[in-house]
């Protein structure tokens, strides 16, 4: 499932990041959008032979002004996805603890040690990508053809008609990688554990 609602409601916290991250992401976009309309700009007044040098400043001003707004949005993006991440891994692994104490030594009745230590772990270690990079590139995903959709509307409707119909293509890639991505990670995670349990067993 490539949403999993309540997985994202037990970490709450990680929804103004995962917002944010989209946000500046989108911003980015934007950006370089006003960046290539300017850079065309430019390039369709040199075929007509009405450039002059304030253009060429225009343009000049236009590109570095738009890769300083890409510039900050990746580095905000990135720090969007680290508070994310942090938020996650804080929240579940208070949450994994706490059902220890309320089990208290019984909890080797219905998990095992080394099943306990590695969902702990590595189990919650891999939700950071899911969290950090998945969820918020997912709904970028949707949002960017979109506003790429608009845009071209203004320059070309037949083109931006034939992008539109070419973003289902997305989440179909994503389903397919997922589902030979699970039946990957479903093999490896049993071999993990076992492995745990052989290695547990012989350091007890």
């Amino acid at each position: 499932m490539m949403i999993n609602k309540r997985l994202i409601g037990t970490v709450s916290e990680s929804k103004k990041y995962i917002a944010g991250n989209v946000i500046l992401q989108w911003c980015s976009l934007a950006a370089n959008i006003a960046m290539m309309f300017s850079i065309t700009g430019l390039l369709a007044s040199l075929f007509y032979g009405s450039a002059n040098a304030g253009s060429l400043w225009i343009t000049a001003a236009a590109t570095l002004i738009a890769l300083a707004i890409r510039f900050l949005c990746a580095i905000g993006a990135s720090r969007m996805s680290y508070l994310s991440s942090k938020a996650v891994k804080k929240t579940l692994r208070e949450q994994i603890y706490k059902k220890l104490l309320r089990l208290g030594a019984s909890y080797k009745e219905q998990v095992k040690t080394s099943e306990v230590v590695q969902v702990a772990v590595e189990g919650v270690d891999q939700l950071e990508t899911y969290f950090g990079a998945y969820l918020p590139q997912f709904f970028y995903s949707m949002l960017a053809p979109l506003t790429l959709f608009i845009v071209l509307c203004f320059i070309n409707i037949p083109s931006a008609i034939v992008l539109l119909v070419c973003v289902p293509l997305i989440p179909v890639a994503i389903a397919a990688v997922q589902t030979w991505a699970k039946k990957l990670l479903s093999k490896y995670w049993g071999q993990y554990t076992a492995l745990g349990d052989t290695f547990l067993e012989n350091l007890q």
